[in-house]
């Protein structure tokens, strides 16, 4: 065995094999060893800066045993920061440390700080342009004395180049915003292979180069700004004294700046599609202005009576044929209501009935009146609609009115009610029909994997229960009415467990009103119950520890198969301790999970993920929605 080591040799020793930079001082001789990586870094340090801090370690030193100085450096092409660490050993009068490169950290913070001014620059609306011409003179910071520009290429036609730059002389801005190509490495003139380029590209690099050597201008790094791999819109120059490779904290810098870039030009995106809006309105206000003259002269020429009513029961439209029945203009008309436009008291009271139950029921309503005007005694038909808002709440009632005495046009009508009546008949026959199949196949899927007979009752029960919630839920609705997904999954967690008790438990994360197709709700509805169903049996809802996550979003979809608005529900159980090895084997598992992976991809289309993370059931649902959305 090798005779053991000195301590001066095994100092050397440790010092040359560290990856950390450290040293140690001899107070008595004033001898520094330093290891290899200590020797690099403090030989970049200028011998005033040196100076400097072994005064200060020295003071810190005599104070207290343990000391921290900073100071800046140089590695030759950047300017890099370094902490002197370590502590005094009074009794061998040694001070022993090391040097920690706190170049990253500095960097970082200097990178986060002129991202928060930018940021405030674009909160406080400053102009896209502007904060591009802030954003360059954060780059100046990072990097003193380097030379940058952007040139904006904008993919609309509608829109032209511009170039802002920094430390750049206007001939070079001005140049570079005229560039006929993208300004890769070969259309500067100075690296890449020119002969890509067409003639007046050629014409353009050779005048660049020319305009740029006389400013020092060497060499230029043409960045793309872009976003998710998408084609440049923009890009980022820099200009270099001599023909080399960016530093690596010139690329940190060059990736900072096009990041920054993009998210800038995003917002001067959105400011060009707000004008574009804006403009969209304005024509579409025009537009709506000369529709509504347009449909105003079609029920001026009308025989038919048209009018409005506004929540208070008075009359804000009222088309020609109706002022000629009351013998009135306009103004002597609108803005009264039934009475005080001369109508007998039983008539004006029976209208405003009739207002009163078309608001409250939002369904329309038809009956036949007699009418003693300046046209004599006449039988008229009239029907009262309610005219929705987006929020599906009644705003007023729109009414029109014939003239009926010829009992020929009565019958007439009365045959198309009685044709509306039978097909209503046959719709409602063939619902019926419908829930009479998902009925039989559920109670013989339900019979197939239940142990006895009183676990087929429970089951069977529960699933009926959840058949008549969804079913409950579209009953009640309107005719132009849609199920929200939201309503319809709280309804069936409440089904099964008190969700204030389990609002710790249960986290629901997802938009409020998206509006199911009508045939989706069941099916959908009958998956949800599966689920919950088993999170409360054998998953995170049956122990202390366990957590239910569903979230839901909206997404477009465009594909072969038809595109369109989807619903994305991902359903997660977290902390369920006990799970077996084979989760399948869960008992009365069988049946829900085939509901969910076979019958709703089978009924709806839908496209379904159901697996087992060892902690917890992992289920997403994807299906088609409405596509008209409040």
């Amino acid at each position: 065995m090798a005779s053991a080591l000195t301590d001066a040799v095994a100092v050397e020793a440790i010092l040359d094999d560290t990856r950390v930079g450290v040293w140690q001082f001899d107070v008595a001789t004033r001898q520094l060893t330093a290891s290899d990586a200590a020797t690099v870094q403090l030989s970049g340090v200028t011998p005033q800066a040196l100076r400097g801090a072994w005064r200060r370690i020295a003071r810190q030193a005599s104070r207290q045993p343990q000391f921290e100085v900073e100071l800046p450096w140089t590695d030759g092409t950047s300017r890099r920061w370094l902490m002197l660490r370590g502590r005094r050993d009074p009794q061998r009068q040694q001070i022993s440390g090391m040097c920690v490169d706190m170049t990253r950290r500095v960097r970082a913070e200097l990178l986060v700080r002129e991202q928060a001014v930018l940021l405030d620059t674009l909160a406080r609306g400053i102009a896209p342009r502007d904060c591009l011409a802030v954003l360059l003179q954060a780059v100046d910071r990072l990097k003193p004395g380097l030379r940058t520009a952007i040139l904006s290429t904008p993919s609309s036609p509608s829109c032209n180049n511009y170039a802002i730059g920094h430390g750049m002389a206007e001939e070079l801005t001005s140049l570079l915003q005229r560039a006929p190509t993208a300004p890769l490495p070969a259309g500067f003139g100075m690296s890449g292979d020119a002969s890509t380029l067409d003639d007046s590209a050629r014409a353009w690099a050779r005048q660049w180069q020319d305009a740029a050597q006389p400013h020092g201008i060497r060499a230029c790094a043409a960045l793309p700004v872009s976003k998710d791999g998408q084609a440049p819109h923009a890009w980022l120059v820099m200009c270099l004294a001599d023909a080399r490779d960016l530093s690596g904290w010139e690329q940190e810098v060059a990736g900072f700046t096009t990041r920054l870039a993009t998210l800038v030009l995003e917002r001067e995106q959105q400011h060009a599609a707000l004008e574009q809006a804006a403009d969209a309105v304005g024509h579409a206000l025009h537009d709506a202005e000369r529709e509504r003259r347009r449909f105003k002269a079609f029920l001026d020429s009308s025989p038919d009576l048209a009018y409005v009513f506004n929540l208070e029961h008075r009359f804000t439209y009222a088309n020609r044929a109706l002022l000629q029945m009351w013998g009135k203009t306009e103004e002597e008309a609108l803005g009264r209501n039934c009475l005080e436009l001369g109508y007998p008291d039983w008539h004006a009271a029976m209208h405003s009935r009739e207002i009163e139950e078309v608001i409250a029921t939002r369904q329309p309503i038809r009956g036949d009146v007699p009418f003693e005007g300046p046209l004599g005694r006449r039988m008229y038909d009239y029907i009262f609609v309610p005219q929705l808002g987006l929020d599906g709440q009644v705003e007023a009632i729109v009414g029109t009115t014939r003239d009926v005495t010829e009992r020929s046009e009565h019958e007439a009508e009365r045959a198309r009610s009685e044709s509306l009546l039978r097909m209503l008949v046959d719709e409602l026959q063939h619902r019926t029909r419908n829930i009479m199949s998902v009925v039989r196949a559920m109670a013989s899927r339900t019979l197939a994997t239940s142990s006895d007979l009183v676990d087929f009752s429970s089951r069977f029960d529960a699933r009926l229960d959840a058949l008549a919630r969804a079913q409950g839920l579209l009953s009640r609705l309107g005719e132009l009415d849609r199920v929200h997904f939201d309503t319809l999954l709280r309804g069936e967690l409440a089904a099964h467990v008190d969700l204030s008790s389990h609002g710790s438990q249960i986290l629901l994360d997802g938009p409020a009103d998206i509006a199911l197709r009508s045939g989706t709700v069941q099916p959908l509805a009958m998956a949800l119950h599966e689920l919950a169903t088993n999170a409360v049996k054998y998953g995170a809802l049956r122990q202390q520890g366990g957590m239910l996550h569903v979230r839901w979003s909206v997404m477009h979809v465009d594909g072969p198969g038809g595109g369109g608005l989807r619903l994305l529900v991902e359903w997660e159980e977290h902390g369920v301790a006990d799970l077996p090895e084979d989760p399948t084997q869960i008992r009365g598992g069988g049946a829900g999970r085939e509901l969910i992976e076979k019958a709703l991809p089978y009924q709806v289309g839908a496209r379904v993920e159901y697996a087992f993370a060892p902690d917890g059931l992992r289920c997403s649902i994807l299906l088609a929605i409405s596509q008209q959305q409040e």
